[in-house]
């Protein structure tokens, strides 16, 4: 296939500057560092010192990319390039050195010379010196298997897998807790509730703003709405195109009052409260070093609406360091493992997927969900047709308990121990009316017994009728599934199931540890 160059530009290593990324951002592009947003900057330094022509043709071909595409795209390149020069040791880009690369790489990184290909045969179109017509027509008659997506899916990893629906309501149940007795950071809860409810990339809930927030009239109750930006569309700016997600309620509420935090922070900066215009354009998620900058009105708006719009908004960086955070606090544990689950934001992208895809939705609505902007990534969840939650039942239930530990209450051995043990309110009767213990909350709750074996304020007895509650638990789960209820009924109640198995489990190492204290005392006495 022949190609039509483009008239050859004098190119050295001085370049016209300043040159503008596709975010908004000027960078020198003679310089040795690029910054192109935010969260990307690039170095120009490379591993091993390279012809002065090939070194200028992929500084041209960057800056194109840099202009032209997305930054995280640009950043790949150099990246690829860069990797590409350290693996063969070479000075410049000659057809050998990609033979011997791609042999080096295996099938499992083939991917890797996929990406780099692209850029080769543009830096060709550009007509920049440095790739020369050999190297051309190697790289067209190439076929490179992209990299496979979804293994973690497909395979059902535990550790880097979707979650279940016991992990995910481990999870929940951690970090609503968490947030009550402030172990975690309200603005970390905020993002890590917007990863599990959005399932959205980083990028896009970064760039959430206040006026993205929705709330419209329903009928009986108000509905739920959130904009959120959409990102990786080819030739897409920032903010540019968006898509309206339903939420809960819950949700809506946590980023209102996330919002209310960074307008706050932006009002003490400036001095001055907000006009409402001006605070709905503020971000849920606020960056504060860029902040720091901010010290007037007028300063705040040409941030927010000029060439570098995305300043004052959180990077993506800081947004995993507030997940490493919460990764880091987490108590919540995997039923599979029993290790602390592993948080990531892929692993709830795979999870709302997976979710989906088990409930009999369709490829299509699959990808509206996920905001894909096709099918063609979605076949991983349509296709693997595994069930990945564990079934819940008398066999394995009380094996699975102890991992879970999904029983937050602390044991006592008598009414006498109970935090409030000399009030009779605070005794917990199950269905059969048969106290299994007290309740250390001197506040107002009206959940139910049922509840507590998953509350932190519950004190259970150690000798209380818990099995009356997991013998009534399993054969109401066995009514429902007889009576024909799909399996998200059928195992509504799992969490709770394995919050009583675990406290029965407790129970008997409780007894079995008093009894050996007795016979320990005993000989002693003897």
């Amino acid at each position: 296939m022949s190609r039509v160059k483009a008239a050859p530009p004098s190119v050295g290593k001085r370049l016209p500057a300043p040159s503008v990324s596709k975010d908004g951002y000027s960078f020198d592009a003679s310089a040795d560092h690029w910054r192109l947003n935010k969260d990307v900057q690039l170095s120009l330094v490379f591993p091993t010192a390279v012809e002065p022509e090939t070194e200028a043709g992929f500084r041209a071909t960057l800056r194109r990319y840099a202009e032209e595409a997305s930054a995280r795209h640009a950043r790949n390149m150099e990246t690829r390039f860069k990797r590409f020069l350290r693996d063969t040791g070479t000075v410049r880009v000659t057809s050998v050195d990609l033979i011997n690369w791609r042999a080096s790489l295996g099938t499992d990184e083939q991917w890797q010379l996929g990406g780099l290909k692209g850029f080769l045969l543009a830096w060709a179109d550009y007509g920049f010196e440095g790739v020369s017509k050999e190297v051309v027509d190697l790289l067209e008659g190439w076929r490179i298997k992209g990299n496979e997506k979804g293994a973690a899916v497909a395979g059902g990893c535990p550790e880097t897998g979707p979650l279940t629906d016991l992990e995910m309501a481990a999870l929940l149940d951690w970090a609503n807790m968490a947030v009550v007795r402030k172990h975690i950071a309200f603005e970390d809860y905020a993002y890590l509730l917007s990863l599990v409810m959005t399932a959205r990339r980083p990028v896009q809930i970064a760039a959430l703003r206040g006026r993205d927030l929705g709330q419209v009239a329903g009928e009986g109750a108000p509905l739920y709405r959130l904009n959120i930006p959409r990102a990786k569309q080819r030739g897409g700016r920032f903010r540019g195109t968006f898509r309206s997600l339903a939420i809960l309620e819950d949700l809506f509420l946590v980023l209102r009052a996330q919002h209310q935090q960074s307008v706050a922070a932006v009002s003490e900066a400036i001095g001055m409260a907000l006009a409402p215009e001006l605070a709905d354009e503020v971000p849920i998620f606020i960056n504060r070093n860029s902040l720091k900058d901010i010290h007037r009105v007028d300063e705040l708006q040409d941030c927010l609406a000029g060439r570098a719009p995305d300043l004052l908004h959180a990077t993506t960086a800081q947004l995993r360091q507030a997940l490493q955070r919460c990764a880091k606090a987490s108590t919540a544990r995997s039923e599979r493992t029993g290790e602390f689950i592993r948080l990531s934001a892929t692993r709830f992208r795979h999870t709302r997927g997976t979710k989906l895809r088990r409930e009999g939705f369709s490829a299509f609505i699959i990808a509206e969900l996920l905001d894909h902007s096709d099918i063609q990534n979605v076949g991983v969840y349509t296709e693997n047709t595994a069930q990945e939650a564990v079934v819940i039942n008398e066999l394995v239930g009380a094996q699975l308990a102890p991992f879970a530990q999904a029983c937050l209450g602390k044991l006592v051995y008598s009414e006498r121990e109970a935090i409030r043990g000399d009030d009779p309110r605070s005794r917990v009767p199950n269905d059969r009316q048969h106290p299994v213990g007290n309740c250390g909350n001197y506040g107002f709750c009206a959940s139910g017994f049922r509840a507590c074996y998953t509350c932190y304020h519950f004190q259970p007895w150690v000798d209380g009728p818990h099995e009356e509650v997991l013998a009534d638990l399993y054969a109401e789960k066995d009514r429902v599934r007889a009576a024909g209820c799909p399996e998200v009924v059928v195992n509504a109640n799992d969490q709770l199931i394995l919050a009583v198995e675990h406290c029965v489990s407790m129970c008997k190492e409780a007894k079995t540890r008093l009894i050996d204290v007795r016979l320990l005392e005993a000989d002693c006495n003897g």
